[in-house]
């Protein structure tokens, strides 16, 4: 054997590092399973020129930020810094997660007589490059082009990045095992992907709320942050103060984060690898006694209804994933309305009603979808005594619980301001929600539920008719707050949309069916291999 071939050792740590990133490739790959490799080539060299195009118009304006001048604060960039690591934390706390409870290879490496530990260092270094790689796509570029057209210290991102990536890695693995030790293996799941989501979503809320302070509030936290820096003050450095001077080209600043980031990541391997083995095993191979489930005799209920609301709600329950995929959804709608509310020429109820009526339109859409296309026993559901129709609305009902959940609160704040409003805002987020709903109903796109949000790549055109359903009710909320008559003209559209929609959708017993040639292809694929 050449050594070429005999390089890496099988067994060997790069061997199985190298394994590990082969598999995140082909999980990333396999979003674009329908695009043919030469055209995947194309795609990715096609838009790394158009990010770094982005960046070339960007650069400039983050260069006070990165590279402040004498005597400026360096708090906004502390601020990113933090932003970045919460990020990384979030994303290592997710693939983490994923690594313990899907199984994936694992249960084969830890049944060969290669060392745990080694197994554990190959996965806990692809989860390293994978955080990375979650923030070198949008940041990389930007230090590209910032050392073509302003200096070479903009290169000291790379190592920075890196650096920042161990160490989110090596909190993200000890919090898990925490989590996991502290709630037991079925419990720590939900508290792992609640955890994750509040971390990643939660900076960005953070950075919002700031945002709408009163201006000497928003002063002394803009302060107390510079102060955090380690830069503003006199003598004394903090954590903070070694990625800042990194970030300005110190090549000892950088030297000394890496060093740190590479012990405190070697650290966390040592002694996290065994726990980590138990761990896993613990998730698979618990006793009924030792995951916490209700030993009391189930009692069984008859009628429809609610059987299926019971079991749509269970299994929303029981799969952390999609609560945290649907908490996605609405932390990132929220930025919306509050650059809405800082525009001074626009008062709070027509910046939040409308958000409302699109976080609804999208919770429902993903519950409808959840309901029907990801459903996990489709051949009991069709073979059931029941109409379509019956079932359709049964399932409809079983949205109806989780909306009420998310709305409730934010109707609640805007009655606070104007009663009139919440009660537009709720009629019209009732509206939204049940279109979309319908829609997703009458042209499935069959997935896997922890597809949920990579489930418009189905059909471009399923997904842009959902979102025009959820502006135009948006618009219609807008217009009739302010007591405008051009709310009927949305209304008319989305009347015209949904009988389109409605037009082109039959039932076969009980599978949907999307006439040749219409909106969805893939749903006439599935319709026709039931």
């Amino acid at each position: 054997m050449s050594k070429a071939q005999s390089w890496p050792q099988p067994g060997s740590f790069l061997w199985l590092f190298a394994h590990d990133l082969r598999l995140n490739w082909r999980r990333l790959t396999s979003m674009f399973t329908a695009v043919a490799a030469g055209s995947l080539a194309a795609l990715v060299i096609g838009g790394a020129l158009v990010v770094h195009l982005i960046a070339w118009t960007v650069v400039g304006h983050v260069a006070p930020i990165l590279h402040p001048g004498a005597g400026a604060s360096y708090g906004p960039l502390a601020a990113l810094i933090t932003a970045i690591v919460s990020w990384m934390l979030a994303q290592s706390l997710f693939g983490a997660t994923r690594a313990l409870y899907d199984r994936g290879d694992l249960d084969l490496l830890l049944g060969s007589p290669l060392s745990a530990n080694r197994v554990f260092a190959a996965k806990a270094a692809a989860l390293a490059i994978s955080t990375f790689g979650s923030v070198a796509l949008l940041t990389l570029p930007l230090a590209n082009v910032g050392t073509l057209i302003d200096r070479p210290a903009w290169l000291a991102v790379y190592p920075v990045l890196l650096a920042l990536a161990l160490i989110a890695t090596s909190l993200a693995l000890a919090l898990t095992i925490g989590l996991f030790g502290l709630f037991g293996p079925q419990r720590a799941r939900v508290y792992l992907h609640v955890t994750g989501t509040l971390i990643g979503g939660g900076f960005i809320l953070a950075a919002q709320i700031v945002a709408m302070l009163p201006p000497s509030t928003r002063a002394a936290v803009h302060a107390w942050i510079a102060e955090l820096s380690g830069h503003n003050t006199a003598g004394g450095h903090t954590l903070l103060s070694l990625p800042i001077d990194s970030l300005q080209g110190d090549v000892g600043a950088i030297a000394a984060l890496l060093l740190l980031a590479m012990a405190v990541f070697a650290a966390a391997v040592a002694w996290l690898s065994a726990r980590f083995a138990n761990a896993s095993l613990a998730a698979v191979g618990a006793s009924a006694s030792h995951l916490g489930l209700d030993t009391k005799p189930i009692r069984f209920r008859s009628g429809l209804w609610r059987c299926l609301r019971a079991k749509e709600w269970r299994l929303l329950v029981r799969d952390p994933n999609m609560l945290a995929q649907l908490s996605l959804q609405i932390v990132y709608t929220v930025p919306v309305a509050v650059v809405l509310l800082r525009s001074e020429q626009l008062p709070a109820v027509l910046a939040i009603a409308p958000t409302i009526v699109v976080i609804a339109a999208q919770v429902a859409a993903s519950l409808a979808w959840l309901t029907v296309s990801g459903e996990d026993a489709p051949e009991l559901i069709e073979t059931a005594p029941v109409t379509a129709a019956t079932v359709d609305r049964a399932k409809l009902s079983a949205i109806l619980g989780p909306m009420l959940t998310v709305v409730t609160l934010p109707l609640l704040g805007l009655a606070s301001l104007s009663v009139s409003a919440a009660v537009v805002a709720g009629l019209c987020a009732a509206g939204a929600s049940a279109s979309t709903a319908l829609l997703n109903f009458w042209h499935p796109m069959p997935g896997n539920r922890r597809g949920m949000l990579r489930r418009h790549a189905q059909s471009k055109l399923v997904a842009l008719v959902e979102h025009a359903l959820a502006m135009l009710w948006a618009i219609t909320a807008l217009f009739a707050v302010i007591g405008s008559s051009i709310a009927v003209g949305p209304l008319v559209l989305v009347a015209a949309i949904l009988g389109v929609c409605r037009a082109r959708h039959r039932r076969v017993g009980g599978v949907a069916v999307v006439q040749p040639g219409k909106l969805s292809r893939e749903a006439v694929a599935v319709s026709a291999a039931n």
